[in-house]
């Protein structure tokens, strides 16, 4: 899978201190098996809204996405005798909504003032990074709309029916932070975060299906596991006032199913 996009976005602190924003933005996302030769496309615009509010060490985030997605799949069927590869277009939607609630702790000292926290306000960047651990419960729920289609191709070609899957997400876990000099004038800060998630809903997708006017018959793709730990831990080092370079890994693991990435960023602020 290859994904690839923008997002651009504005926010702002109102003034009983609940902090709010908008983001709006384009992905796309490649898809293929290269020993099956199948490949699948999904492109589309995406936006929505978040917020926040801190009160003493409480935190509470909250906010939601709305895509609307064109999707493009082709497949290559060799069975005996038949050779086939059936293509398909569609359209659908995805919406995406989550909410958070921390309780932060504060450990020891306060950090440095030139570090930068992660979670500073635009105009205070060389406010210090504070070291804390955070108990937070989150939840999240996503709702996939996915149109009627019909594939063209020879007698492999599909018909689908339009369909829906409603899954929902409940974490808990701990989050923290720390920083610390590495000398000549070179800060970093570290940050982790672990945690249970639970998913309830459609974890099974499944999708009714016929070849042409046959009889219809359900397919089932791969289930997400119900159960799952979540990780994360990255290092951001400051080479300069307002730029920062970060290194991270990200990742999920259940019982039937894993998923890992490391990521890296180089972020300018001005």
């Amino acid at each position: 899978r290859t994904l690839a996009g923008f997002a651009a976005g504005l926010d702002l602190r109102l003034p009983s201190g609940f902090r709010l924003g908008l983001v709006g933005g384009y992905a796309e996302s490649a898809l293929d098996t290269a020993g099956r030769r199948e490949s699948a496309g999904v492109t589309g615009g995406f936006g929505g809204v978040y917020g926040g509010y801190e009160l003493g060490p409480v935190s509470v985030r909250l906010g939601a996405v709305y895509a609307d997605e064109s999707l493009r799949t082709r497949r290559t069927v060799v069975v005996p005798s038949v050779s086939d590869t059936p293509s398909g277009r569609y359209g659908g939607s995805t919406v995406q909504g989550f909410g958070e609630i921390g309780y932060r702790f504060l450990v020891g000292a306060p950090a440095p003032a030139v570090l930068v926290s992660k979670v500073a306000e635009p105009g205070a960047l060389e406010q210090a990074a504070p070291t804390y651990v955070e108990p937070f419960v989150g939840g999240a729920y996503v709702g996939i709309h996915r149109d009627r289609f019909a594939e063209t191709g020879g007698v492999a070609a599909l018909t689908g029916s339009a369909r829906d899957y409603d899954l929902a997400a409940l974490t808990a876990g701990l989050r923290g932070q720390t920083a610390f000099d590495l000398g000549l004038g070179l800060p970093l800060s570290a940050h982790a975060l672990l945690g249970y998630r639970r998913a309830y809903g459609d974890v099974v997708p499944k999708a009714l299906l016929s070849f042409g006017a046959d009889p219809s018959f359900l397919a089932a793709g791969v289930p997400i596991d119900r159960d799952a730990v979540v990780a994360e831990v990255g290092l951001d080092l400051r080479l300069a006032s307002g730029v920062t370079f970060g290194a991270a890994y990200t990742g999920q693991t259940g019982a039937r199913a894993q998923d890992h990435a490391v990521k890296g960023n180089l972020t300018c602020r001005f």
